[in-house]
């Protein structure tokens, strides 16, 4: 990445510091709990710019036909290969394929031209992969499922509820930074509920990650997603 496009660096106190950690490791943990971590050359997800860069996460092979799981974010590939450097981005409604496209177009996903075409295929965690691909087959020659065409509507679903609670608690996620809010945890349960319920996903949780909420006061709260156990995350931030 270029200077002009990384955000300017934020000076965090000592506990919202160690919160925005918390919500990164939970979220690449959710990706792949099993496997290995090895370094990552980019990662734009949940935190801001000071946090980004830590690990690549290596993915074993997964070779029958699924739903995705995970579509809260999307692991774009460097090299068709599934211990490849990979950058871990939100998903926005867009195919995956446009996503990725989009990073490798501004130059985020290493050295070297773009591929030509690119293949978006189901992960054994049910979270999306997306790899340069040189045939119609890169899926199934990485032992792995094909992304099913119900994935453009059910991302696109998916994207709404998020930003709809996003937009209720004025709360952040990845990149995305909101005015935000000042929560009870109850409050900032109950609006995160009522646009679950009322967007169809009654069958999600909502949990509180970090240190939690104190009863005497309130704060702001950051989200995360964990598609594979359907449950909402408050990582809330209390000013200090």
């Amino acid at each position: 990445m270029n200077d002009e496009r990384i955000p300017a660096q934020r000076d965090l106190p000592p506990g919202r510091l160690q919160l925005r950690r918390e919500h990164l490791v939970m979220e690449v943990a959710i990706w792949d709990r099993a496997a290995r971590r090895r370094r990552r050359r980019l990662a734009l997800v949940l935190v801001p710019a000071v946090l980004a860069v830590l690990a690549v996460t290596g993915f074993t092979t997964y070779a029958l036909t699924r739903e995705p799981n995970h579509l809260e974010s999307i692991g774009c590939f460097e090299t068709a290969e599934l211990d490849g450097n990979i950058a871990i981005v939100n998903a926005d409604g867009r195919s995956a394929r446009a996503i990725c496209a989009e990073l490798w177009r501004q130059g985020d996903m290493g050295p070297g031209p773009a591929p030509k075409s690119l293949a978006a295929c189901v992960l054994e965690t049910g979270a999306v992969g997306v790899f340069p691909s040189s045939g119609k087959d890169t899926c199934e020659q990485l032992g792995l499922a094909d992304l099913p065409p119900t994935y453009a509507a059910e991302a696109e679903r998916f994207a709404a509820l998020r930003d709809a609670i996003a937009a209720e608690l004025g709360a952040s996620y990845g990149s995305t930074e909101r005015d935000p809010k000042c929560l009870r945890e109850d409050e900032a349960r109950a609006l995160a509920r009522r646009e679950l319920d009322a967007r169809g996903y009654e069958d999600w949780s909502i949990e509180v990650i970090g240190s939690g909420f104190t009863e005497s006061s309130c704060a702001a709260v950051s989200l995360g997603f964990d598609g594979e156990r359907k449950v909402v995350l408050l990582v809330p931030e209390p000013d200090e």
